[in-house]
């Protein structure tokens, strides 16, 4: 028994060291700069947890189904892929990362306590400080060695050969105050960054992990992540909701903010898109499941928020140059440090506190800290290369259907000519259009319907595509559509109808002409809503230095010249195909601008994937949208775009305020190094401290507003 409980006992602290090495090594990657861990690997996160193989797991469920556990069996331990042991995993890491500090801390102060009492011989007090200063430094004397190989000249270097130093000089305890201090700051990097890290990972706790589903008549309650395409979820008021589906009976009020970013809930009701990880504040659903797990639209997100935080912008391109060159500068300044003044102190302070990594985690860190901010807010940025791009566009190309518009089209007015009533046009339209799939159709058929007009079935119907209809009900022969279309049909408007038309466009809308036996018998004006915040988006967008504004759009010039007039544009171009505002694109790149392209990422995908930046507005559940553009707006708003440039201009602003306060720092750093005024502790509090201001600035983003004048009102 005693065997038993060692042998358990010794490989408790077996896996608390592999954890604590693989914590450490992905820490330290990268030339030896703390390196923030943003949820790099899968959603399902891998945490090794004891149990026993006689567990209930192993037996199945209690109603005897062979159901697949939620992990795997491997050896004495479960593998468990459960996205709950996320935060478990997180404060494990923290704890583990705290270690480090507590153990060299108290061995240091073993150290001082048999020296100041004299207890034991010298070597003693001095081994315990050696032993901290190799448990703490392992891994970047590790580092260090594996560089000096490569012959690179990296932080790790430095480090290991000032911690040399210092004990070459039988400085023991020094060489360990300056390990602890870095353990501690290490430490607390980890947890600043962890917040970051935690604000995108909360999204993914939204989602719930049972589900309520109806299976042959009966509630049953399962885990979320086994509900099947097709199966029908029930929804309850309070509860968020599981899966992404379609609502096949109830209605309720769905607040999905972590999705849309929409501040007010929606109305759902039958055949309405619902996401995973909603909330329904109130009324019953039912919900027929189309996406589960890792395909739902939260999970993506996550996944696409993922990848863009390990990406890196342009400008870290600099901190990567000035690094190749500044660390071989310092290496000759401690070894001018050292001949100058005959003190190895002094070459190891300079080595020390010349650690460029302040420089080097200024740019990753805020725009990790950016991106993440505007994922809470329903906008999707890929990489920060396209945060970085939004900031200096100058040229803003924007499609007219679906972004300045609700894409909806609306009956504005209908016209009777001479007797002909209303209801009469809208009658014979709606006939014509009755089996037409055409928006505009829907248009009429929304506002007859609404009126209480009755709808027979036509005897006969013919659709010219964007031109019009024909059809034939008992012995009326009826035309809808443009007047080219009725032209091309040999129909004289004559000048009164012609004016009409013209007052329609001249409003921003498109005149629909219907006609009996091939006489002109009224009109129906038909425009497509103007979002409300769209003036105010233009007018911000104006104000953040974006010098030219264009609309896109394939409607006639008229039409173009009307809502340009009303939302602020500077510019549009008017009867585009899809590859012509491809054009428009690219002859504006060959001018040498930064092009911003915004659309609704169907019909505008070539300019979309051409554009220096390219933005789909509205793409919550669009998978085509979300793979096409370079940035996502989840909500059917143009403020989005707003907070996107907003926020592109402040990262780029805080990445050269951490820039250039961590090339004062290390130069302050390096003059006192230099002049013998700090000794090797207190280069290594310097230095630390400069890399905690960093990550602590480019932290204040995740809370950081980013519409000012939405904010204001």
């Amino acid at each position: 028994m005693k065997r038993k409980r060692k042998r358990a006992s010794g490989r408790r602290l077996w896996n608390l060291w592999l954890k604590l090495v693989d914590v450490l090594e992905a820490r330290e990657k990268v030339a030896g700069v703390l390196q923030q861990r943003m949820i790099k690997q899968s959603l399902m996160t891998r945490m090794v947890t004891r149990a026993r193989r006689n567990s209930v797991f192993d037996r199945g469920t209690a109603d005897g189904s062979s159901r697949k556990p939620p992990f795997t069996l491997k050896g004495d331990f479960y593998i468990m892929y459960q996205d709950e042991t996320e935060e478990l995993i997180n404060y494990r890491e923290i704890a583990v990362l705290a270690i480090v500090p507590v153990v060299v801390g108290i061995l240091i102060v073993a150290s001082w306590a048999l020296a100041y009492w004299q207890i034991g011989p010298y070597f003693l007090n001095s081994g315990f400080a050696l032993v901290a200063t190799l448990f703490g430094g392992f891994l970047r004397f590790l580092g260090g060695f594996k560089d000096i190989y490569n012959r690179k000249i990296t932080v790790n270097v430095f480090v290991t050969v000032a911690l040399i130093a210092t004990v070459a000089v039988g400085e023991f305890r020094a060489a360990a105050i300056i390990v602890f201090i870095m353990a501690v700051a290490g430490a607390l990097e980890s947890y600043t960054l962890d917040k970051t890290r935690r604000s995108l990972r909360n999204l993914l706790d939204l989602s719930p992990k049972m589900a309520v589903i109806r299976r042959e008549g009966a509630e049953v309650t399962i885990l979320a992540s086994e509900v099947q395409v097709g199966e029908v979820v029930i929804v309850r008021p309070g509860e968020r909701i599981p899966v992404d589906g379609i609502v096949v009976a109830g209605a309720g009020s769905v607040n999905q903010a972590p999705i849309t970013g929409e501040s007010m809930p929606v109305e759902k009701f039958k055949g309405s898109e619902v996401f995973s990880g909603t909330l329904n504040e109130t009324g019953f659903l039912e919900i027929r499941t189309n996406k589960t797990g890792e395909d739902t639209t939260l999970a993506k997100i996550v996944h696409l928020v993922e990848e863009a935080q390990n990406t890196k912008a342009p400008i870290q391109n600099i901190a990567d140059r000035f690094t190749t060159w500044f660390l071989p500068t310092v290496l000759v300044i401690a070894v001018i440090g050292y001949f100058t003044s005959g003190d190895i102190r002094v070459a190891v302070s300079i080595l020390l506190v010349a650690c460029p990594c302040a420089f080097a985690i200024a740019t990753p860190t805020a725009v990790t800290a950016g991106i993440a901010n505007l994922a809470r807010r329903g906008v999707l940025v890929k990489g920060g290369v396209f945060l970085e791009l939004a900031g200096k566009l100058n040229r803003l190309l924007i499609d007219k259907t679906g972004t300045f518009t609700f894409g909806r089209p609306k009956v504005e007015e209908v016209v009777g000519f001479g007797t002909i009533s209303e209801n009469h046009v809208l009658r014979l339209a709606a006939i014509a259009e009755k089996f037409s799939e055409h928006p505009l159709a829907k248009a009429v058929m929304g506002i007859s319907k609404k009126r209480g007009i009755e709808i027979p079935d036509p005897d006969e119907f013919n659709s010219e595509a964007g031109m019009g209809v024909s059809a034939v009900y008992g012995d009326k022969k009826i035309l809808v559509g443009k007047d080219e279309f009725l032209r091309g049909k040999g129909i004289s408007l004559g000048e009164d109808i012609e004016r009409t038309v013209l007052g329609q466009t001249e409003q921003g809308r498109t005149a629909i002409l219907v006609t009996n036996s091939m006489k002109v018998i009224g009109l129906i004006g038909i425009s497509d809503e103007i979002r409300p915040e769209t003036s105010q988006a233009i007018a911000s967008l104006k104000a953040m230095g974006i010098q030219s504004i264009t609309m896109l759009t394939g409607d006639n010039q008229r039409v173009a010249q009307s809502v340009a007039g009303q939302i602020g544009v500077d510019n549009f171009q008017a009867e585009l195909l899809p590859a012509q505002k491809q054009q428009v694109v690219k002859e504006l790149q060959e001018e040498g601008h930064l092009v911003g392209m915004i659309g609704d990422g169907i019909n505008d995908a070539p300019a979309l994937a051409l554009a220096d930046v390219g933005v789909a507005m509205g793409a919550a559940g669009t998978d085509a949208a979300i793979e096409t553009a370079n940035v996502t707006l989840m909500n059917d708003d143009l403020s989005g775009v707003v907070d996107f440039v907003y926020m592109s201009k402040k990262v780029l602003r805080r990445i050269k305020l951490n820039i250039f306060f961590s090339i004062i720092y290390n130069a302050v750093g390096l003059l006192l190094g230099s002049l013998g005024l700090l000794s090797p502790v207190l280069a290594v509090i310097f230095q630390e401290a400069g890399c905690i201001t960093v990550v602590f600035s480019s932290t204040l983003l995740l809370w950081a507003k980013t519409n000012p004048l939405r904010d204001k009102g």
